[in-house]
């Protein structure tokens, strides 16, 4: 997580915070408590943090490249920016109420049909609590940006359409059709399902509902636009020499033997900005906003006292 920011209000109430921070000294844990490998203002980052966040990192492919000590640096200071942006969250009196971590969690848990949520918490060696900590933690960090970083961003309308102008290639829409499709198991019953097609076409909608296998049979085969080249072009590029409104040959595919209908063709085109516009507001908002989040993080680092404790990085060994 690399959190950023550029708000100047925030320094003034950063230095006052400074003010009663005492001099760096090396980083220590209390009496019995988890050895640390950093303090920030104060507060502690335990090496049990580290050790977790470095075994998640290692098992997925976020913390691939560089390897493992350059790995090591790379999470604690994460944790460092983490701790930093949670210590202003309680500064600023951000709150997060227990109710909004329960809606948080069935979120997280809706993704995750039957028991596999369960598992996957197994897998991880996490509790629930330990993932409601975490979920809490979360919410607080994007109270706080709402409330001190995003406010200030806004995306003008000559920024979008200045966008637009210079990036001609990536609104330009390929060649596309409008496509009905059936789709059948075996060769014998789609060339017969064909023959009868091709006597009247004006039924296929009808027949994909009662004969195609594909989920799209439901809604009489509609498979909406197809771009030149998406999908499985082997398969769909019959369709772009298809006439409208002609029935295809019989196509086979790894799913099964395909019969095709045209709607309708487009030729290539570039977008219009107005129906660009929405996503390159999305694309500068999203751009503006980490650059502001980088930003913050660093104006907190400048004020804060941090140490590391080198030895302490170097004996997490998972």
């Amino acid at each position: 997580m690399r959190p950023r920011l550029p708000i100047a209000v925030l320094l003034a109430a950063l230095s006052a915070a400074c003010d009663r921070c005492q001099a760096p000294r090396p980083p220590q844990s209390s009496p019995g408590g988890p050895q640390a490998v950093a303090l920030v203002n104060g507060e502690p980052v335990p090496a049990e943090a580290l050790d977790r966040e470095l075994r998640e990192a290692q098992a997925g492919t976020a913390g691939a490249g560089g390897g493992l000590e350059v790995m090591k640096r790379r999470i604690v200071d994460e944790l460092v920016e983490r701790t930093l942006l949670l210590q202003q969250a309680r500064a600023r009196g951000i709150v997060v109420g227990q109710d909004q971590v329960e809606r948080a969690l069935l979120r997280v848990r809706a993704d995750y049909p039957g028991t596999h949520f369960d598992d996957l918490l197994a897998q991880e060696r996490l509790s629930q609590a330990e993932l409601k900590a975490r979920l809490k933690e979360q919410l607080l960090l994007e109270r706080l940006f709402e409330a001190e970083v995003f406010p200030q961003i806004q995306v003008r309308p000559e920024e979008v359409e200045q966008y637009y102008a210079s990036h001609e290639a990536e609104f330009q829409d390929p060649e596309s059709v409008h496509v009905l499709q059936i789709v059948v198991a075996s060769k014998d019953e789609a060339v017969q399902i064909r023959d009868k097609l091709k006597k009247a076409p004006q039924t296929f909608a009808e027949v994909a509902k009662r004969s195609s296998i594909g989920p799209e049979g439901r809604n009489g085969g509609d498979l909406g636009l197809i771009g030149r080249g998406s999908g499985f072009p082997e398969v769909f590029d019959v369709c772009f020499s298809l006439p409208v409104n002609a029935i295809s040959e019989v196509t086979p595919s790894p799913y099964g033997f395909h019969i095709f209908k045209v709607l309708e063709r487009r030729p290539a085109q570039r977008r219009p900005l107005q129906k660009a516009a929405d996503e390159i507001r999305q694309k500068l908002l999203r751009d503006k906003r980490g650059r502001a989040q980088a930003e913050y993080v660093a104006a907190l680092r400048q004020h804060a006292q941090i140490t590391y404790d080198d030895k302490a990085i170097a004996s997490v060994n998972p």
